[in-house]
This record gives C-alpha cells, structure tokens and sequence, in this order.
C-alpha cells in the first residue's frame, strides 16, 4: 500500500533530522509532552478530539489509518525536505513492531515510525516532475493527515526505481514538452495492450483487421486476403494503389504485399522469407511485415535491408494507429 503523508511545516527541521539520524517518521497530534495520545489507544479518537478540541473527529479518525501500515509500505511526504520538494519513505516492519511513541515530545511530533528507506531528502525530487503530474493534480484534495493513494503507486514505484538505480539522481521539474511527451508514451503503452488483447486474425476485431485499416488509409485497396503457395510463400494482404493517387503526373498501379505477425518479443527472418517468396513471382510489388513485436531480430532486419522490405514494429503500427484515430474523430 502507499499513503500521502501531510506533515506541519513548521516541524519540518525536527522531523527531518529525525530521518538523517534515527531513521524515524514524525507525525503530529500525539499529544506533546503529557496528552500521552499513542495512536494504538483504543479511544485514541475521542481522546485526540478532546485534546486538541477540534470541532469533529474527522482528523482523528483519519490518522487510524497509520494502524493499517504494514513492511515495505510506501509513505509520500509532499513539502519535505523542502516546499515543492517530496521525499517517499518505505516502512520498516507490520504495525505495531513499525511504531515507536515518544513521551514528553514538546513538538507533539510523538507518532513516528521506522522507515528502512528513505529517498529525496536531499531534495532531489521536484513536486513538478512529469512522472507525478497526476498525483500532484490531486494534492490539493488530499489534505488529511493520512490518505491511501493506491492509484498513484506505479508512478512513485518508477520514481523508486529510478533512485535505486542511480541514488541522488535529480528527479526536476518538468516543462509543457515533458508532460506532452509522456502523455504520448502512455497513450501509446495503452494502445499497445489494447491490441496485445485482441485476436490475431479470426474476428472483425483482429490485429489484422488494425493492419488493413492502415493500410487502406492511405490510398490502397485490399485486391486479396490470405494468399500463400506451396513453397513457403505467405501473404496476409494484397494492396494495390492507383499511382494517380499520390501524383497525377503517374498512371498505373503499385503493388504492395503485406505479411501481419501479432507477435511479442522480436519477429524473426522467417516473415520476410514468406514475402520474398511470393515478390519472386511477381518482382514489381513490394513488401512489408507488420508486427506487434517490440523489434526484429538481426536476421531479419539484414535480410529485409538486402531486399528492399519495410519492417514496423508494434511502437510504429501504434503511432500510425494514433495518427489514424485522431484524423477520423
């Protein structure tokens, strides 16, 4: 689980150097130096609300939640080390075992927890990075002490991940660009899984189906589907497009052979070899594998280079898909 965690901000020195030299995550509302309010009391609510005479027990009743953290939690600190700044801690050890009261805390910063793994605090993490625009859209909202926000957990694991690999990397602000730009990734990513969902070819939804669509959209007809010979030859379409309809200085037709793989991982030579055997009996076409695939495998692309033959890849069939979509809104 992953909680955003608000903190006072005028306890940000404390509960800073609680980090740096003891590993430990302050909250307040524990009562200072004699309320004793140790979160796992029992009438911790009432007691916090009386204490603190607050008008409801909307607060109180929101810091429960610190009861629920379990090891390996991730806890999102907004503001801290500094304003614009986030730093995210992991949790050392299930509730209480995590949970360590200080008596007598002037700071009322009594509420701390054992964290095994701190990243951002030295500052390195921008509250505008691109990677966090979503969680950051939804700050304003989240203005309890204590709140899940599962749905933001794959960014701020990237985030971790990141630091990991390289710690003190300067996770910045980011600029209109940088959000476009990963806007267009995640597009992508989702189309992507969308088509990975669909058949191959038995249906009208169909990868295949997706790959005609392209095709068609700019300018070919499909003369025929499913065309192969006895000798290895294999084609999924075959495309003709008047040439008056790119130039209408040209005449005639061009003829495209178009093999489809709703592959994962990389497309081998194999696909090229079926298309090179049907441009043998007819050397005027050309030809282009379509694959879902992340890439080709060297075999192929040295083979297709030598030939003549497109290859596209998933990222480009998705791009153009994109490119298709939004002409046809």
């Amino acid at each position: 689980m992953i909680y955003n965690f608000r903190i006072d901000r005028d306890s940000r020195d404390e509960i800073m150097r609680r980090l740096r030299e003891e590993s430990l995550l302050s909250q307040g509302w524990g009562g200072g130096k004699d309320g004793d309010l140790r979160i796992d009391r029992d009438d911790y609510v009432i007691a916090c609300k009386n204490f603190y005479r607050l008008a409801s027990t909307r607060i109180a009743t929101n810091l429960t939640w610190m009861r629920e953290f379990k090891d390996g939690d991730i806890v999102v600190t907004p503001h801290l080390p500094d304003n614009g700044k986030v730093s995210i801690h992991i949790i050392n050890g299930n509730f209480p075992d995590c949970y360590a009261y200080l008596e007598h805390d002037e700071s009322h910063l009594n509420n701390r927890f054992r964290v095994k793994q701190s990243y951002g605090l030295n500052g390195n993490v921008d509250i505008h990075n691109v990677n966090l625009a979503r969680w950051y859209g939804k700050l304003q909202w989240l203005r309890l002490p204590v709140l899940p926000i599962q749905e933001f957990e794959t960014d701020f694991q990237g985030i971790i991940e990141e630091l990991r690999k390289r710690p003190g990397t300067e996770i910045g602000a980011s600029g209109l660009q940088d959000f476009l730009e990963k806007i267009t990734k995640d597009t992508l990513d989702r189309l992507r899984q969308s088509l990975n969902s669909i058949s191959a070819s038995t249906s009208e939804i169909s990868f295949e189906k997706i790959c005609e669509r392209l095709v068609t959209s700019t300018g070919y007809r499909i003369e025929r589907r499913h065309v192969y010979d006895s000798a290895g030859g294999d084609i999924d379409l075959r495309c003709v497009r008047e040439r008056s309809y790119s130039s209408p200085f040209e005449a005639g037709q061009t003829l495209l052979f178009v093999q489809v793989k709703k592959h994962e991982g990389n497309t081998d030579e194999w696909s090229v070899n079926q298309l090179l055997k049907m441009i043998e009996k007819e050397p005027e076409a050309d030809g282009c594998v379509m694959s879902l695939a992340d890439g080709f495998t060297d075999e192929a692309t040295t083979l297709a280079e030598k030939n003549g033959i497109l290859l596209m890849n998933g990222a480009e069939i998705c791009r153009l898909l994109m490119k298709e979509l939004a002409d046809s809104a």
